[in-house]
């Protein structure tokens, strides 16, 4: 039996069934007051019934939402996270977000922190390669690089995601920062719009490579390399769709309509959203004592749109 969100393959993503996932994962994470139960009554109600035709149940949909194949993710030999086969379904940082969720609710506490900088708004001062999320064994959250030859910038993320917040929250009290927002805005908004269509001509180009397959008009080698670069753009395309979608519920592009949404209503995924749309990058240089636990505000530079 296949598990939800991907085909009998257990790679090929299903996008209406991985929407309820999605769906699901932002209730866990940004509503208050939700709980696994009742949003797992929420998926029977919406979604429908498991792959095995039952209700969906707590369990059931925390196994699902813990199992790194929604993410495209695999575990190797030392448990690490790695790029596994399946299509992603979740973003890393949801998944990572989720893991943590569950981990806390089992000690009686939910996790507060949530990456602002992830998905390549960090970048590594010495190498310019993207830092990555990453949590230690001891549970310290943090970006770092893991660039092949380099490897060497670690730095805490809550307080340097609570100092970058900041700065884009003064920031918006200037005019030219609101009319920058909202060119931005209304640029995602498009380029979603064409990830949108460039994902229906996917589907099709799909079948068609299918159907060349089993016509023997392709040898198995070049559909898997096909479908492989098809699922890499679909991927991103995805994530272009899931961004338009966090910028479509951006409140009136003022100064104190924007705060105030930041500090009441805004969920996890908006607020990246919002960080990510003011700040182009933030470098992160070494720390000047190896080890050292102090911020140190000089170790970075901002670099704003």
């Amino acid at each position: 039996m296949r598990a939800y969100g991907h085909e009998n393959d257990g790679i090929t993503r299903v996008p209406h069934e991985a929407e309820y996932l999605v769906a699901a994962a932002r209730k866990l994470l940004e509503e208050e007051g939700a709980t696994l139960g009742g949003v797992a009554e929420w998926m029977t109600q919406e979604a429908g019934p498991t792959v095995f035709g039952r209700p969906w149940s707590p369990t059931t949909l925390r196994r699902r939402l813990r199992n790194p194949a929604v993410a495209g993710l695999r575990r190797n030999a030392e448990g690490e996270l790695v790029e596994g086969p399946a299509e992603e379904l979740l973003s890393r940082e949801t998944f990572e977000a989720l893991d943590g969720y569950f981990s806390k609710k089992e000690r009686g506490k939910v996790p507060q922190h949530v990456y602002l900088l992830s998905s390549g708004t960090a970048v590594c001062d010495l190498c310019d390669a993207e830092l990555v999320s990453r949590s230690s064994s001891k549970g310290a959250r943090g970006y770092m690089c893991e660039a092949e030859g380099c490897g060497k910038i670690w730095i805490s993320a809550p307080p340097l995601d609570e100092y970058v917040s900041d700065r884009v929250l003064a920031r918006l009290s200037r005019p030219n920062t609101l009319r920058k927002l909202a060119a931005l805005r209304d640029q995602v908004l498009e380029q979603a719009k064409e990830a949108t269509r460039t994902l229906a001509e996917l589907d099709v180009q799909k079948d068609e490579l299918t159907k060349a397959l089993g016509a023997n008009e392709l040898t198995v080698k070049n559909f898997q390399a096909a479908k492989k670069e098809m699922d890499r753009l679909r991927r991103s395309m995805l994530d272009v769709q899931r961004r338009g979608r966090y910028v479509e519920e951006l409140p009136e592009l003022t100064e104190e309509g924007l705060t105030a949404w930041w500090h009441e209503t805004a969920g996890a995924e908006q607020r990246r959203v919002l960080v990510q749309l003011v700040v182009a990058e933030v470098r992160v240089e070494s720390a000047a004592r190896r080890g050292s636990n102090k911020f140190d505000e000089d170790r970075f530079t901002i670099r704003y749109r």
